[in-house]
């Protein structure tokens, strides 16, 4: 008996694990022809990619189509704020997301999910905004404003100035996410593709400053606030983004606590995180590349493989393929010097 329920308790991790989607992000195509970016596709099918994650949009609709016929899907960041007329707050500042009008989105996603589905493409996943418990990502949230981590007491504070913004902006992106599910329901070929929360920047701890000194709000907050207000009936997971420690050396424990607070809203019985942007850089501009990010990146993965075996992560998505032409290398890229690094193919390799 005791061998039986081993063999099953082995045999779920190993379920779970099948089912995790291991990718990559790719934004330079909006940089490249049409040539360049077929030569890209090719690229990355010659190395086993079956899955990318970019923008929707006029400007990458050819690389996602032409990507989907060669049989690599596409994690589709579409943007609360498409067709907006809201004006953003300043430099480096998101639209507030308090004045978007969430029928604007439908009408913008419906137009863009027909061309996609006119031509045949199934999407991976929907992820709705990115980085939005930022100012970058959604100008509700002060720039600098306090430079502080919010937590979900402010947000629910009706008295409370920086708070108050985020939390009207939170209920639209609320608003805008039931207009993309109906519009995802009844199209004809994405049915059932996962809806996903734009991946949320982690912050640390509420009430401490924040690495930039910019206001943020908590991740495991944001996460909190959003169901508290209906989230979990609209989507499918919550995106995050980790860019962890590149030291093999760090114990393995103080690797798995760090992401058990990022991860702490994904429980077994919630819906699962998806972990769409993680990163180890190597600043290296000689060619060919010295990597020495292979054992940084195992250790990365065997902390996040402990929460793929519980059901907590649905996806690991690697930031990034490489970067919009340039004399320089994207540091965290994984395509250099002509060919994907021996770390890359770790990185990109099943969990």
């Amino acid at each position: 008996m005791i061998a039986c329920i081993l063999f099953a308790t082995v045999t779920l991790h190993a379920a779970k694990a099948d089912k995790v989607i291991v990718r990559v992000n790719v934004y330079d195509e909006v940089y490249l022809s049409q040539a360049d970016q077929d030569a890209e596709i090719k690229r990355l099918a010659e190395d086993g990619v079956k899955t990318v994650r970019t923008g929707l949009g006029w400007n990458t609709a050819y690389f996602i189509t032409q990507a989907f016929k060669h049989g690599i899907g596409t994690v589709a960041i579409v943007y609360p704020d498409a067709d907006s007329k809201a004006k953003r707050k300043g430099a480096g500042a998101g639209v507030p997301f308090s004045q978007v009008d969430p029928q604007v989105f439908a009408h913008w996603f419906k137009i863009n999910l027909d061309r996609m589905e006119a031509a045949g493409v199934r999407l991976t996943a929907i992820e709705l905004g990115n980085e939005f418990n930022m100012s970058g990502g959604n100008g509700d949230i002060s720039k600098p404003g306090s430079g502080v981590v919010l937590g979900l007491s402010r947000l629910k504070d009706p008295d409370d100035l920086e708070g108050r913004p985020i939390a009207a902006g939170y209920r639209v992106y609320v608003q805008v996410a039931a207009a993309l599910k109906d519009l995802r329901d009844h199209s004809k070929l994405n049915k059932t593709t996962p809806i996903i929360v734009g991946g949320l920047v982690d912050w640390g701890l509420v009430g401490q400053k924040t690495w930039n000194h910019e206001l943020g709000v908590g991740l495991p907050d944001t996460i909190q606030f959003l169901r508290e207000n209906g989230l979990d009936k609209l989507v499918d997971g919550y995106g995050v983004h980790i860019y962890p420690s590149g030291d093999p050396h760090l114990p393995m424990s103080t690797r798995v606590s760090e992401l058990e607070h990022l991860f702490s809203e994904c429980k077994p019985d919630t819906k699962p995180c998806w972990l769409t942007e993680w990163g180890l850089p190597n600043s290296n501009q000689v060619c060919p590349l010295d990597d020495r990010r292979t054992p940084g990146f195992q250790a990365v993965r065997t902390a996040l493989k402990k929460f793929v075996e519980k059901g907590r992560l649905a996806a690991v998505v690697y930031y990034s393929w490489t970067g919009p032409p340039d004399p320089k290398a994207e540091p965290l890229s994984i395509f250099r010097c002509g060919a994907l690094t021996d770390a890359g193919k770790l990185a990109l390799s099943p969990l």
